[in-house]
């Protein structure tokens, strides 16, 4: 029976057979029976109409030649089934070696099988033998083609894929040089995509080969993934900042064959990333470290010095008269001023030392590595230097000071915690001292602090506790002696320390957050007083109140003076408003906006210590000012100062051109009486006519005068 007559009457057994030994090939272990049998009846079927078609000569000398068949019937066919399978082997996943496999195990059962058929083998048979393994050849010819046009085209898909984008993908073999890489590397480092097989990294230039190389044997040793990011800044290409991840591929055997790789460009997200950075350790204004990274800072170099014995010092520097001077000019004055000042300070230290701007007008210096302990007085003094040389702003001239606090590490404390508060110590020591100034931290500043802190605390309290009383100075009317207002000034009467002046808790008070709740508390006393006054001279009497500046910027929240006194049917002219030359002429917008209010309310406002200022006369003309109360300093020595008698005498004569009544402080002897008479002074105060008195004893000293 010819071989192709033998094919189509046993076709099914020769598949089964064919089975039987394909299921041996790898790769073939996941396939299920179809898959497996997928092409073999077809491929059988075209091959057994092929043998039983006539072979003509040219086709015999076509073979022979190695070209495979002519073109004949059943060529295409053949080629056409080859093709399919090794499509769907490839797709399965299949290596060309496993497909080659599984046509030769077909070859072998077709044989096999004739080989044990009954009938004898003739030369026709022979020639059925031949072409036989010639269709078998041209089907695996064509299939291996087609799977390596599949192959082909997924590989170029895939580089299509790894090159589409701007991300960098690679692979070296273990010597370190590239198997493959994208188009977007090669475009990196100007380099045809071809051209990058077989080089090194030093061969195309990178600027960090050691360091990615190293990373290289790392992940072949380890054998495990690794992540890192490197920095491309060789001349001629656009510095860059990479994230690569290095993956080794293992074989069969669990050897790393290969490393893939792949890179992306994170040079935006790294500026971003140093923006935040620098703007969550760095001064906006002044360039200089902010708290954040002065912390850090003072951490590290306190860690060193307790671990070397080297000292270091610690300066607080607060910049005196700044607040006076940002209300006068402005918030870009202020922040002009802040610039300048930072860079004289900063000019004074060296490079290894840290300038922080804490906030506001407050810095720090970190002196490192301190073998000299002049070194540090030296710097202070020299920033002091700086900071008291004039500051040329927005076409005005500022002066201003520092008051520095110093602390020496490890002497002084270790801690960052202990640092800090050592310096702000010695500071506040050379504030209370007037400033302009330094100090070195020791322990009986520490007690001193300790006591402030103790009085600060004490006079959150002093308000609830009721300790706070108001005595009243009367104001006499040089004209005819009569009792014309009164002043209130207050008192803290503390349980051990006894009756506190202002000027000892004052400051104290606006420290501590409460010198508006107190200075409210006085309005109420003293307008429940005026109230009662008034009704004992049958008119309104008035009385005035001591503010600072400060106390007007939050008067909306706190108080409305006038809508107090309206609440109580109280005159406008009931309280008048006393602050100082120099706090008014440098008060805030806002500040000044609230002191016009309250003028026009009705409400009259006085200027006491009037001649100590630094304001120009020529301010007075532009004021809303009812009063000018001259500073006892001149009434003191007008008696026996011809000049303090003059400045008195100009004061007043001053006041009445401007429609002002003038008021004398201090006045303790007749002979003074007497002058500020002759001078035409409106008003006085002082010992001469009575000590401030409670309100009781004033009442008393009120209803004898109305009386008489």
């Amino acid at each position: 029976m010819p071989l192709g007559e033998f094919i189509l009457a046993n076709m099914k057994l020769i598949v089964q057979e064919w089975q039987d030994h394909a299921r041996h090939v790898d790769d073939t272990d996941n396939l299920n029976l179809e898959e497996l049998q997928d092409h073999a009846v077809e491929l059988l079927t075209v091959i057994a109409k092929d043998l039983a078609s006539l072979q003509t000569t040219d086709e015999e000398i076509t073979k022979s030649t190695g070209q495979g068949t002519s073109p004949g019937p059943h060529s295409s066919a053949l080629d056409s089934v080859s093709s399919k399978h090794s499509q769907l082997r490839f797709e399965f996943g299949f290596s060309i070696e496993a497909m080659v496999s599984e046509y030769r195990a077909l070859r072998a059962s077709v044989l096999r099988l004739w080989n044990h058929s009954t009938h004898t083998k003739s030369v026709a048979d022979l020639e059925d033998i031949i072409r036989f393994n010639e269709s078998i050849d041209q089907a695996i010819v064509a299939a291996v083609a087609s799977y390596s046009a599949a192959k082909e085209q997924r590989v170029r898909l895939l580089d299509m894929i790894l090159s589409s984008g701007p991300d960098h993908a690679y692979i070296f073999s273990l010597d370190g040089r590239f198997i493959y890489a994208n188009k977007s590397l090669a475009t990196r480092f100007n380099i045809a995509q071809q051209e990058m097989v077989g080089k090194s990294l030093d061969d195309i230039g990178f600027s960090h080969a050691d360091e990615v190389r190293q990373q290289i044997a790392h992940a072949i040793s380890t054998r495990q993934q690794l992540r890192a990011e490197v920095l491309d800044e060789a001349p001629g290409r656009e510095r860059a900042h990479f994230e690569y991840i290095l993956t080794p591929v293992l074989n069969q055997h669990g050897l790393v064959e290969a490393i893939i790789g792949y890179s992306r460009d994170i040079t935006e997200r790294k500026a971003i990333e140093d923006e935040i950075w620098q703007k969550a350790n760095y001064d906006t204004l002044t360039g200089l470290p902010n708290r954040r990274l002065f912390r850090d800072r003072l951490e590290q170099e306190s860690k060193h010095c307790e671990r070397t014995g080297v000292a270091m010092a610690l300066l607080f520097i607060d910049l005196d008269n700044f607040k006076e001077a940002n209300d006068a000019l402005g918030h870009d004055a202020g922040d002009l001023l802040l610039l300048q000042a930072a860079e004289r300070i900063r000019s004074c230290t060296r490079e290894a030392d840290t300038v922080a701007r804490l906030g506001g007008d407050e810095f720090t210096v970190i002196l490192t590595d301190i073998h000299d302990p002049d070194h540090v007085h030296r710097i202070a003094k020299k920033i002091l230097q700086g900071l008291a040389s004039p500051f040329y702003i927005l076409q005005e001239v500022i002066h201003i000071s520092g008051s520095i606090g110093i602390t020496v590490c490890p002497q002084d404390g270790i801690t960052p915690e202990q640092l800090i508060r050592n310096a702000d110590q010695a500071m506040y020591v050379v504030k209370k001292a007037g400033r302009k100034g330094y100090r070195f931290f020791s322990r009986e500043m520490q007690e001193a602090v300790g006591a402030h802190i103790k009085l600060m605390s004490e006079l959150r309290q002093a308000l609830h506790r009721r300790q706070f009383v108001i005595h009243y100075q009367p104001i006499i009317e040089l004209s005819n002696g009569h009792v014309h207002k009164a002043e209130a000034l207050l008192r803290w009467q503390h349980p051990q320390q006894g009756m506190l002046l202002p000027e000892s808790f004052v400051g104290l008070a606006e420290e501590a957050g409460v010198l508006n709740k107190i200075g409210n508390w006085v309005l109420r006393e003293a307008a429940r007083h005026s109230r009662h006054w008034s009704t004992i001279v049958n008119a309104p009497f008035q009385v005035s109140v001591n503010q600072s500046a400060l106390q007007f910027s939050s008067m909306p929240e706190d108080m409305n003076w006038h809508a107090y006194l309206n609440k109580f049917d109280l005159h406008s002219s009931s309280l008048s408003i006393e602050i100082t030359e120099d706090a008014y002429v440098n008060a805030c917008s806002s500040s000044m906006d609230k002191l016009t209010s309250l003028h026009a309310a009705g409400i009259e406002l006085m200027i006491h210590h009037f001649g100590t200022g630094h304001a120009p006369i020529s301010w007075l003309n532009q004021c809303n000012i009812d009063y000018l109360k001259i500073d006892q300093s001149f009434v003191h020595e007008m008696v026996c100062d011809t000049g303090c008698r003059a400045i008195a005498e100009t004061i007043i004569v001053m006041a009445h051109k401007l429609g002002i009544k003038a008021i004398a402080e201090g006045v303790e002897t007749p002979e003074q009486k007497h002058q500020l008479q002759a001078a035409g002074c409106d008003y006085a105060q002082g010992f001469l006519f009575s000590k401030p008195l409670p309100a009781e004893q004033f009442t008393a000293l009120l209803a004898a005068d109305t009386a008489a």
